[in-house]
């Protein structure tokens, strides 16, 4: 019998997934495990939660059928997970999490323990709390007052997960099961932290009394109250300004149509996203207007904005090609390239996209020169280039633009940059229109003719903007090139738009982005820019 364990033991020590799996089916064809086999066993089972599953499809399949053997272990093991719980790592927490709260009433009283046990402990406490967050049963309403104690810890860490878990019971625990006592502090509790210092905090708070709206929970004044609060949050209170983090507004936009009450003013920060203009340019590409007064305000030549069309869409960062402060309207090109592109241009005047997070990126490399100055579109970039050219014309440069299509029929915004230059030049693969060549082939007779060419920049395909500076590369004309580098947040936080530019790794969404175009590598730019190819056409297809 011993043997028969050691032998699962050492398969599940492996390295090998072919091996963890081996063990995995033995164990699940053994029709009996005694209570010194599971505790035996469990040990090297929780170590497959501790995997580097990064990447790895397999090992996360390997780790979630060892979840589901300890789960058929029972309680004889709960000592073992409840220690290891303790010292767990956030994902692994998790998994012993959901593992513990399946043996119902008989874990609740070994939790407690392990909190009065670790009390000082506040990494202990916030596993402990993560754990409480998964049970169903009403014996967990004892856990309550450890819960709302820590809801109130110096840590922000415990009291972000004490006020999750206060939200999640509130949900899946009868209310009825709630004195009146306890519904008070658990209310008093969630709204004081809604002035939490840390936006993560704030955003649980919000999202934990929301879950107590929802279960009606509260009386009449608490939901008055808290209509009071989610609306200073969103700024619909001309007294108060908005909550600064995003999280914290969504949790209240959320919630607060639940408070029924005669409507509220609009928001001064309100933005509608609301679809104004829309005109075709070529084929598949189109000029939209749309209504955001706030990214409008603050907008500067060469920053751009993410725009998410719908609920469940993907963020898709755009250039700007124009904007009005006054009137608050944006105006973006959009080309049908993808799936998401293709919805958005799907969509009708009238129509409001989700959401626009912006300005994002650096103000374009803009100064006066004594020299001429060449601004370069292709395709939708030249929409892109037009603030550049204007603020530069504005400081007194002669400013020349050039653009660049396949065809006389895909030029788009050549009368818009006409009014921001002093010269445009147009170029056309074909000679249907303009010189017969690349906009490269413009940019050499600019730089034989003109006295002095002082600055480029280019914004298009990646092709189009490494061939530009390589031009000008030997006459040493400063170039600047917008890359338009994968992105997801668009803050420099997640590093997916990472570029390489003189050496030195660089975010595009936050150092950019706008770069020195003799510094990109753009090889490297072109291989990240292929990373994801066969899955957007996997989404093209599903489209």
């Amino acid at each position: 019998m011993s043997q028969r364990i050691d032998n699962i033991i050492n398969k599940l020590k492996t390295e090998s997934e072919e091996s963890i799996a081996q063990a995995l089916d033995r164990i699940e064809q053994l029709a009996e495990l005694t209570d010194e086999e599971k505790i035996r066993l469990c040990p090297s089972l929780t170590q497959l939660f501790y995997r580097d599953h990064l990447g790895m499809a397999e090992m996360i399949s390997l780790a979630n059928r060892a979840e589901k053997q300890i789960t058929r272990f029972g309680a004889v093991v709960l000592p073992f997970l409840i220690q290891e719980l303790v010292n767990a790592d956030a994902e692994s927490c998790a998994r012993l999490g959901r593992i513990i709260a399946l043996n119902s009433t008989k874990a609740v009283a070994p939790l407690l323990e392990a909190w009065d046990r670790n009390k000082d402990d506040k990494y202990a406490l916030i596993n402990l709390t993560q754990a409480l967050a998964y049970f169903r049963v009403p014996e967990i309403l004892k856990a309550l007052p450890q819960i709302l104690e820590a809801a109130k810890s110096d840590n922000h860490q415990l009291r972000s997960n004490a006020l999750d878990a206060m939200g999640k019971l509130a949900i899946r625990i009868d209310t009825d099961l709630f004195d009146e006592r306890l519904r008070l502090e658990m209310f008093d509790t969630a709204f004081e932290r809604l002035s939490d210092t840390r936006s993560l905090v704030r955003m649980h708070a919000a999202r934990a009394l929301g879950k107590m709206l929802e279960r009606n929970f509260l009386s009449a004044g608490q939901k008055k109250k808290l209509h009071k609060a989610y609306s200073v949050i969103l700024g619909k209170d001309e007294n108060y300004d908005w909550d600064d983090a995003y999280i914290v507004r969504h949790e209240a936009k959320l919630y607060l149509p639940l408070i029924k009450t005669r409507p509220a003013p609009l928001a001064r920060y309100d933005q509608s996203f609301r679809i104004l203009s829309k005109r075709e340019l070529c084929p598949d590409t189109y000029h939209y207007v749309v209504e955001a007064p706030l990214i409008a305000r603050t907008l500067q030549a060469g920053q751009f904005v993410i725009i998410r069309p719908h609920e469940h869409s993907e963020r898709i960062p755009l250039s700007i090609c124009g904007w009005d402060s006054e009137k608050g309207q944006i105006e973006v090109i959009i080309m049908s390239a993808g799936k998401t592109t293709i919805e958005i241009n799907r969509m009708e005047v009238g129509e409001c996209f989700t959401d626009i997070v912006g300005p994002l990126g650096e103000r374009s490399h803009v100064r006066y020169y004594r020299g001429t100055c060449v601004v370069i579109g292709g395709g939708f970039g030249t929409g892109a280039i037009i603030p550049t050219a204007r603020d530069l014309k504005k400081l007194g440069s002669r400013v020349i633009g050039i653009v660049g299509a396949r065809t006389r029929d895909l030029l788009i915004m050549v009368d818009e940059l006409k009014k921001v230059c002093d010269e445009v030049m147009i170029t056309t693969n074909d000679g249907s229109a303009g010189i017969r060549g690349f906009v490269t082939d413009a940019l050499k007779q600019i730089i034989e003719n003109e006295p002095r060419v002082s600055h480029v920049l280019a914004i298009g395909p990646v092709p189009m903007m490494q061939a530009v500076c390589e031009l000008t590369r030997p006459t040493g004309i400063e170039t600047m090139v917008s890359l338009n580098a994968i992105m997801v947040d668009g803050t420099g936080m997640c590093g997916a738009c990472r570029v390489s530019v003189g050496g030195e790794t660089k975010f595009a969404c936050f150092h950019g982005p706008d770069f020195d175009g003799h510094k990109v590598d753009f090889d490297q730019l072109i291989k990240r820019q292929k990373m994801f190819v066969a899955e957007e056409q996997q989404a093209l297809e599903a489209l």
